[in-house]
């Protein structure tokens, strides 16, 4: 198709989904073709496969800008490996060593930059929120100077120190147990989604949403139960039709479901039924061993 054209990417994307749609081990983005085995001979014949479907509906590959059988790649700013996926340590670096923001729009910048990577970190709102509140509006291309506090020099330094020592995400094992660590402070909620492969638990995902002024206003309780659903249906792509456990150390949400639904409220209602969609499973755990509140 033509370039330029307002459908032109999503018109080809339906195509090239058709043309190798139950080939084993391959995905496509636009006009990118990934394809990860995991074996030499399993990779050599999934390129047959490919290639053979490409033939068959007169499809062409540019060999110039083809990269085959490597045991690492990188793509979309990603370092994919057959441990997991991590942000690419060349552009970690880059927003590392950038120095202190002297504007609004640097700070954006930097904030926008680090904001890419978010779901490799485990707790960003915890020094994010803090310069957040040094941009207020949206105002662009604002050249207005901003003072730093010592505290929010503390924040932006840990944030960069974070993004530094970001975690490593598994590739998401089919069939393995899932299990969902929730927690909600006065201001946030968060979550942390782990599989169980080989009795060990693997990253698979973080999620932070910092509370509406309105949510934060809820008991401890209604909070919890807002974190637990507001997880769910971020990560509810890889929970639904999987085995998933909910962790969460507020004792009472253990018995959600066990309540008549005439004494929860509307809200209440709407998000147990929503929870419910994906699993019941929800077990207690002690503050100190839920490690999302650390």
């Amino acid at each position: 198709m033509t370039f330029g054209l307002r459908n032109a990417a999503q018109t080809f994307q339906r195509v090239i989904n058709e043309v190798l749609r139950g080939v084993n081990n391959t995905f496509v983005y636009l006009d990118d073709i990934c394809i990860a085995s995991t074996s030499t001979e399993e990779h050599r014949k999934d390129l047959e496969n490919v290639f053979q479907r490409l033939r068959d509906h007169n499809l062409t590959i540019n060999i110039a800008k083809s990269i085959l059988g490597v045991p690492e790649l990188e793509f979309l700013g990603h370092l994919i490996t057959q441990d997991g996926i991590q942000p690419l340590p060349n552009r970690v670096k880059t927003i590392t060593d950038l120095k202190l923001p002297t504007t609004a729009k640097d700070l954006k910048r930097f904030l926008a930059m680090v904001n890419f990577y978010r779901p490799f970190l485990k707790n960003p709102l915890l020094h994010q929120a803090p310069l957040f509140n040094m941009t207020p509006g949206n105002k662009r291309n604002d050249h207005s100077p901003r003072i730093w506090t010592k505290e929010n020099l503390k924040h932006y330094k840990a944030y960069k120190e974070d993004l530094a020592k970001c975690m490593l995400l598994a590739h998401p094992t089919p069939n393995a147990q899932l299990s969902l660590w929730i927690d909600a402070s006065d201001y946030a909620a968060g979550a942390a989604l782990h599989q169980v492969v080989n009795n060990t638990l693997q990253p698979l995902g973080f999620f932070q949403r910092k509370f509406t002024k309105a949510e934060q206003r809820y008991s401890t309780y209604d909070r919890e139960l807002t974190a637990m659903y507001l997880a769910i249906r971020h990560f509810r792509f890889m929970l639904e039709g999987r085995d998933c456990h909910v962790y969460t150390d507020h004792k009472p949400l253990t018995f959600a479901f066990h309540q008549r639904l005439e004494k929860a409220s509307d809200r209440q209602a709407r998000q147990l039924d929503f929870i419910a969609q994906i699993t019941t499973g929800i077990r207690h755990v002690f503050g100190q061993q839920n490690d999302v509140s650390h």
